[in-house]
């Protein structure tokens, strides 16, 4: 009887080409990410020109600009797209006609809320003050109308 236990074992060299493409489409995919990530895509660019104009047009509200983009809102929030909450645009357009719309929204990023856009919670932010929190109300209603 033959023993078969000294011969190496033969796998199919397409196997290993199988392997190394896919390594490689991922590696090609985790490149794509960090480039979207640190480049920006042309949405981000025109984000990016949205609110500049804003800033052109209403120079009081970069001090608003400059809270928002410095604390933790754009981890939930974009300023044109959706993330865990809804963007500051929708929030904008929604409470454009209100006549408290400036005080409510400072309330919000306060004091936090929950349901008002689904089933997203929005935390309070206690270390903002009052002062801070109406500067950065006034920059979201200021933002255009998202795009369709």
């Amino acid at each position: 009887m033959q023993d078969y236990d000294d011969e190496p074992v033969q796998r199919p060299k397409w196997l290993a080409w199988v392997i190394i493409i896919g390594m490689i489409l991922v590696v090609l995919g985790l490149l794509n990410l960090g480039v979207r990530l640190y480049i920006g895509t042309p949405s981000d660019q025109a984000t990016a020109a949205k609110t500049e104009a804003v800033a052109q047009q209403r120079p009081e509200l970069v001090q608003g600009q400059r809270l928002v983009q410095g604390s933790d809102c754009m981890r939930c929030h974009g300023v044109d797209r959706k993330f865990v909450g809804p963007s500051l645009a929708e929030v904008a357009q929604r409470y454009q006609g209100r006549s408290d719309a400036t005080e409510y929204l400072a309330g919000k990023i306060r004091e936090g809320s929950v349901g008002v856009w689904g089933r997203t919670i929005m935390p309070r932010h206690p270390q903002v003050t009052p002062e801070q929190a109406v500067l950065m109300a006034q920059w979201i209603l200021a933002l255009p109308a998202p795009q369709p």
